[in-house]
């Protein structure tokens, strides 16, 4: 920090790492006991891809390792690239908090190597007991989760989402995760490949 942000008092942002992630573990036992949203078992991680040898590398040594990992764990990976070149790994298990783990790892792994700023965010799938998909979204930039309720029915090419369920999740939820306050950082993710 420079002499000049310290007299105007501005501050660097405070780097956060994926540890956060880890609140989804007990926050889960919330959402299913109070707010009756069962996990589907399915997780994702996005992140922007880098058109380098070493970025590449990187990608699939990732990979490897959570192959390897998933076999113990009785999970499946896929690595998926969405529409706008993003690149996602794909993950299902009946195992919740070995979702939660590995999202850690594959965080962690890029972070290490230098591409934190790539990590886009994590993403946990629930249903309600009408099977409607009700998302739980973990922005990397700002270390705060977020709801993500698309209207179901809807085949409006517009989207629509559900912004009263949402506001209700994130007040029910406000104790046991760190949920993002500032609405308009609440960033739609539509078409999931999950």
């Amino acid at each position: 920090m420079g002499i000049f942000d310290t007299l105007f008092g501005r501050q660097k942002p405070v780097p956060v790492g994926p540890e956060r992630l880890f609140a989804m573990s007990t926050a889960q036992i919330t959402l299913e006991t109070e707010q009756h949203l069962t996990p589907t078992g399915k997780a994702g991680i996005c992140f922007k891809s880098v058109a380098s040898a070493p970025f590449t590398e990187i990608q699939h040594d990732l990979e490897q390792l959570l192959q390897i990992s998933a076999r113990d764990d009785q999970m499946t990976i896929r690595p998926f690239t969405d529409e706008l070149a993003y690149r996602w790994f794909l993950f299902e298990s009946k195992d919740f908090q070995g979702l939660v783990t590995t999202l850690h790892v594959a965080s962690q792994t890029l972070i290490e190597k230098g591409y934190d700023s790539q990590l886009l965010f994590a993403l946990f799938s629930f249903r309600t007991e009408r099977s409607s998909s009700v998302y739980w979204i973990y922005n990397y930039k700002r270390g705060l989760f977020y709801p993500f309720v698309p209207q179901s029915g809807s085949d409006d090419p517009q989207h629509r989402r559900d912004n009263a369920e949402e506001m209700r999740l994130a007040t029910a939820i406000g104790k046991e995760l760190p949920v993002e306050q500032e609405l308009e950082r609440w960033y739609p993710v539509w078409n999931l490949p999950l």
